[in-house]
């Protein structure tokens, strides 16, 4: 690689180039506003949540330096409309800046904070002790993977809550919560709109016997931390398409599992995911703003819930 490459490929990891490029293909007025409103979230009280116990719930929730305002979002509207204090882990993936960390240290002061300095000096050591190296390569290929292994092996609760960071809660989620306090034997998922997975349900069957749950989504998920078979998971990564390290990997390995256990659940419809704009609020206890759809957390969602007032009384 000449100079002006090895130069240029150096300043594309710089954070503070990264977040230009971003504001600047979004425009910068569009982006300021977007900021400011992100922003808001800032100015609600702490929430104080529960110590962790082996028998209880545990909220797991994954971001990074560029959607972590966001996540404060998503995991405030959940604290607020549940009303529960259930114990948080917070993972942030990729290097993030200090301001990231005192933020959540902050609004959230019982929390564990995981950096991913951290996570890998438990969790790569545990994967290859166990001689998992297809899913060692697979977590370093595509962050979404931490959801599973670094969820299921730095949990400390008796069950895993898990809640993504493009999700905002507009009502009391009675149905997840029950869910997160008597999780049964299985997996409970959001349920997409379509089945979105790295192989067919014909190539499940044919190079697993596993019949695929359809239209499984990981957005919110809850199980017993005990539940995910690590070596399972090594097993469905030798086919290359369960493999690709795309933003379905990880979901498609949940599928694969909640499938061949038998053991599938899902969250009603009010725990929506739906790609299109303007969907009326009426109902919904939640709403996933997941993929193309993930701008319509900023100019519909976040308003919504400045107008409910889910924040009242905690100073936004």
């Amino acid at each position: 690689m000449s100079v002006v490459g090895r130069v240029r490929a150096a300043v594309r990891g710089v954070p503070a180039y990264v977040a230009f490029r971003r504001w600047q293909r979004e425009g910068f007025v569009r982006a300021f506003r977007r900021h400011q409103l992100w922003k808001k979230v800032l100015a609600t009280a702490p929430v104080r949540t529960e110590s962790v116990s082996p028998a209880g719930p545990e909220v797991h929730l994954l971001c990074y330096r560029l959607d972590y305002l966001p996540a404060i979002w998503a995991l405030k509207t959940f604290y607020r409309t549940s009303g529960v204090q259930y114990p948080l882990c917070v993972h942030v993936n990729g290097p993030a800046e200090r301001v990231v960390y005192a933020r959540f240290r902050h609004h959230f002061p019982d929390a564990r904070i995981v950096s991913q300095h951290e996570a890998d000096a438990v969790v790569v050591p545990a994967l290859r002790d166990r001689g998992l190296a297809r899913l060692t390569a697979a977590r370093a290929g595509s962050p979404f993977v931490l959801k599973l292994t670094d969820y299921s092996l730095l949990a400390r609760g008796g069950t895993v809550l898990g809640i993504d960071a493009d999700i905002l809660f507009f009502s009391e989620p009675r149905e997840l919560v029950a869910a997160a306090q008597e999780p049964g034997l299985g997996y409970t998922f959001q349920r997409d709109p379509a089945s979105t997975y790295n192989l067919t349900p014909e190539c499940s069957v044919r190079e697993f016997g596993i019949n695929l749950a359809p239209r499984v989504n990981t957005g919110l998920l809850i199980y017993p931390a005990g539940l995910p078979d690590l070596s399972a998971f090594e097993r469905y990564l030798t086919h290359p398409d369960v493999a690709t390290p795309n933003g379905f990997i990880e979901q498609t390995l949940y599928a694969l599992h909640a499938s061949e256990l038998g053991r599938v659940a899902y969250l009603p419809d009010s725990y929506a995911i739906d790609l299109r704009p303007a969907v009326p609020f009426d109902g919904l206890v939640c709403r996933h703003y997941a993929g193309n759809t993930r701008h319509l957390m900023t100019t519909e969602g976040m308003p919504q819930v400045l107008r409910t007032g889910i924040f009242a009384g905690t100073g936004a």
